[in-house]
């Protein structure tokens, strides 16, 4: 059975193309419901960009539940509303920023 053109797509979807573009990756715990956003070019440098999209890089940090992936591009009305999980420092810290 072949795959559909839709599917070949979304297969081809890379962390690097998100990066270029400025869009953010939403996941969901789907265990303990737990949201947390990255923008996608701060995390090509630690997770590859040759990293698929809808391919988890590691379960939720709370639960170990199975993560949903979503990405999304940022428009005028996230600005100081939308909270975003950013590296901090030269170890991997992370801290709480709002884009």
């Amino acid at each position: 059975m072949s795959m559909t053109p839709s599917r070949r797509k979304l297969d081809a979807v890379r962390l690097k193309h998100l990066a270029e573009d400025g869009w953010v990756l939403v996941y969901r715990c789907r265990a303990c419901r737990t949201v947390t956003a990255f923008l996608a070019s701060d995390v090509v440098d630690i997770w590859g960009p040759e990293m698929r999209v809808y391919e988890p890089p590691a379960p939720c940090g709370r639960c170990g539940g199975p993560v949903q992936v979503q990405h999304y591009f940022p428009t005028d009305l996230d600005r100081g509303k939308l909270r975003l999980r950013r590296p901090a420092g030269v170890r991997q810290l992370w801290k709480w920023e709002f884009y």
